[in-house]
């Protein structure tokens, strides 16, 4: 043990590994949590898209993962709403990737206060 000047540096060495360790545990779970958004938020928007595209109730849920799935790789909405407008534009459905991103919007809204309500 290394006392200098009445301080102990082990120590003051360990505690400051100790805070390191626990910003890198908040950003972790800040990302874990973001992430749980935003995947929940996509599933969401491809629930919705499937009801709109008139999907029966049992292939919504199948269609809302492959949503989710596509949007995976980035939390920005981009790869979500192009398979959305792609998937309307092959079935005929006039929408815009405005009226999209809207829908998204009130969607990311709703999940963000259901998790500020959970914790």
């Amino acid at each position: 043990m290394i006392v200098m000047g009445g301080f102990n540096a082990e120590r003051v060495k360990m505690s400051n590994a100790d805070a390191a360790a626990d910003r890198g545990l908040a950003v972790r779970f800040e990302n874990h949590t973001e992430d749980r958004l935003i995947g929940r938020r996509d599933m969401l928007i491809g629930l919705w898209a499937g009801a709109q595209l008139g999907l029966p109730e049992g292939s919504r849920t199948i269609y809302a993962l492959q949503v989710m799935a596509a949007g995976l790789m980035d939390p920005r909405p981009n790869d979500v709403v192009d398979k959305i407008m792609h998937d309307f534009s092959t079935r005929g459905i006039p929408i815009t990737r405005g009226q999209i991103l809207v829908q998204l919007s009130k969607i990311h809204r709703r999940v963000a206060a259901q998790c500020v309500m959970t914790g």
